[in-house]
């Protein structure tokens, strides 16, 4: 017998687990309302019930929610999720909707093989883009690095 999709938000359905970072983990999604592919961050379990955190994740997805650039991913839509432990405590687990972009992160296309100096000029370029947009809407993102930057299968940023 197979278990039901897990839906998010009693809207988004949770697909496979495409990402991991320290605050929170990204699955690929499907908005079951639109019928898009989707991106969906989830703030760690362990995290969820510290405000600090919680609040920190609430203003990421407001700030980039506020942002529109081909070089910055869109943020959809941004709630908490209620469900059930196994001791049947209610546990509520923030997460934001995002932009699904199909391509390779560069830490690993760096890992493949060497980058062509035309690529890692556009590519710095595109970072750089990135940067310059989120710093005049006053959003420091403290985490840069190539595990954080996806290209394209067009090969933008």
């Amino acid at each position: 017998m197979s278990e039901d999709p897990r839906l998010i938000g009693g809207r988004y359905q949770l697909g496979e687990l495409i990402g991991r970072g320290g605050m929170a983990d990204v699955y690929q999604g499907t908005d079951t309302r639109l019928g898009r592919v989707v991106a969906i961050k989830l703030l760690k379990s362990d995290l969820a019930n510290d405000p600090s955190f919680e609040n920190r994740f609430r203003q990421e997805a407001q700030s980039s929610a506020r942002m529109t650039h081909p070089t910055i991913v869109r943020v959809y839509d941004a709630g908490e999720d209620q469900t059930t432990d196994g001791y049947s405590n209610s546990v509520k687990r923030p997460y934001i909707v995002m932009e699904y972009v199909r391509g390779t992160v560069l830490r690993d296309l760096m890992h493949s093989r060497r980058l062509t100096l035309e690529e890692a000029i556009n590519y710095a370029e595109g970072v750089l883009t990135a940067l310059e947009i989120s710093h005049a809407a006053g959003i420091v993102h403290r985490d840069i690095k190539s595990a954080n930057i996806m290209i394209t299968d067009a090969g933008q940023v």
